[in-house]
């Protein structure tokens, strides 16, 4: 599970918000992975991350764009590759050929992700609004 704190801060309040309604998600699937009784609610999560982590990255680009982050290239380079790998994860999954140890082992790797860049390359976006106030 994922637990939202204040060093995973942007600066951007709707950038912050977006980040919490992905952890949000990430748990219900989590939950929903621990049961595995109903896939069709992890069906529904797995729907929703792959529609939201493209906006909010997009969002997020064009926010880092805005501020001129010199760190928007490699955001927009880890962005690339987190869709990759959840695209792969998403088709396997929407095809049944998933299994719950394959669907453990990447959802801890896409959640162990998601933290990570959020503390280490998202919350760069904070110094960038601070020198332009």
């Amino acid at each position: 599970m994922i637990a939202w704190d204040e060093t995973m801060s942007t600066g951007v309040a709707i950038i912050d918000e977006q980040h919490k309604m992905l952890f949000q998600k990430f748990n219900d699937f989590s939950k929903a992975l621990s049961g595995m009784t109903a896939r069709e609610t992890a069906g529904e999560v797995l729907d929703f991350i792959q529609f939201y982590a493209t906006w909010h990255f997009d969002q997020e680009e064009q926010c880092m764009n805005e501020y001129h982050c010199p760190i928007a290239a490699k955001n927009k380079k880890a962005h690339a590759e987190f869709k990759k790998t959840f695209g792969q994860f998403y088709k396997q999954w929407q095809s049944g050929t998933m299994t719950t140890e394959l669907a453990i082992k990447t959802y801890t790797e896409l959640e162990h992700w998601l933290v990570n860049h959020i503390q280490k390359i998202d919350v760069q976006l904070h110094k960038c609004i601070n020198s332009t106030d």
